[in-house]
């Protein structure tokens, strides 16, 4: 892989933008790697693998995932957002409209909400001074019920382990 490189005063910064699928949707996510001008070739090949093994693990880990948004009372949150007297009918079904002209159907389900989740971005960061590397995941609604808001998730990880072990940690909405 290819890496960037750009020189601050405490520290060089590596960078790339990783192609990549998450959950059945194509995205963009992007690596950094902090390193204080140290030789960090293994270090930085060893991060972009474990980045490829945290991606697959979020693919296969889904409802994990969904669980832990649900766990965090977010689904009771957009249900909320969406508790305004804004509808309109059209060929008997209810829809709130919501502030960007979107609309969301009533009733408004935990499928509906968890199948109108969609990557807004994701990023991998670590530095040299440990095989440590959190991912920041943005989740977004399509359409938007949180109003410009998104789901914030960070994913704790270590590349310096052979095994794919993760903390998962929902951080409510962000923006």
């Amino acid at each position: 892989m290819e890496w960037n490189h750009k020189q601050e005063p405490f520290w060089d910064e590596y960078f790339q933008d990783l192609s990549c699928t998450l959950w059945g949707r194509k995205a963009i996510c992007s690596l950094s790697y902090y390193n204080n001008g140290q030789n960090c070739q293994d270090p930085l090949d060893r991060f972009a693998v474990a980045a490829e093994q945290c991606l697959q693990w979020l693919n296969t880990h889904q409802a994990e995932v969904f669980a832990a948004i649900e766990a965090d009372g977010l689904y009771n949150d957009a249900l909320e957002w969406l508790d305004h007297p804004e509808t309109v009918e059209e060929d008997g079904v209810s829809y709130v409209l919501l502030y960007d002209g979107g609309r969301v159907p009533l009733p408004y389900r935990k499928e509906d909400f968890f199948s109108s989740l969609a990557l807004g971005g994701l990023s991998f960061s670590a530095d040299s001074k440990s095989t440590e590397f959190i991912a920041d995941m943005f989740l977004c609604t399509e359409p938007d019920v949180f109003a410009g808001h998104s789901i914030e998730i960070f994913l704790n990880g270590d590349f310096g382990s052979h095994t794919a072990a993760y903390t998962l940690k929902v951080n409510g909405l962000a923006g």
